[in-house]
């Protein structure tokens, strides 16, 4: 579960390189709305681990750790990258908490956004660049 959040392709890393981006860029969309739901995902994963008790930093250790890439087009292809990466990590994932039915639904939940709504929302930024 930790890894969803702390991982190199998890919530915490999705929402600091979306940070560094607006932070170079101004505020601008999709990484304006997709940083928003990403805070919902970090949000629902500090629950679940709770829950669990399991620690986790509390502190986003990202923030201010990744660049911006050097264009939009760029930071457009790395959101279509990191989001498919996220939906690969939750499938990993999934396997390892199957027996843990309310850990699956946050996990399920989260990846439909990634694939459903995050990647879509990148792919058309992408080729618009």
């Amino acid at each position: 579960m930790l890894e969803a959040l702390v991982g190199a392709e998890g919530e915490y890393a999705a929402y600091a390189t979306y940070d560094a981006i607006i932070n170079e860029y101004g505020s601008v969309n999709p990484y304006v709305n997709i940083m928003a739901a990403e805070a919902k995902h970090i949000d629902a994963l500090k629950q679940i681990l709770d829950q669990y008790e399991v620690a986790y930093p509390v502190k986003n250790p990202y923030l201010g750790m990744i660049e911006a890439p050097e264009s939009l087009a760029a930071a457009a292809q790395a959101g279509v990258d990191a989001e498919i990466a996220n939906v690969a990590l939750y499938e990993e994932q999934l396997e390892a908490v199957g027996d843990y039915p309310d850990i699956v639904s946050v996990f399920r939940r989260l990846q439909a956004a990634s694939q459903e709504q995050h990647l879509p929302a990148f792919q058309r930024a992408a080729a618009r660049n």
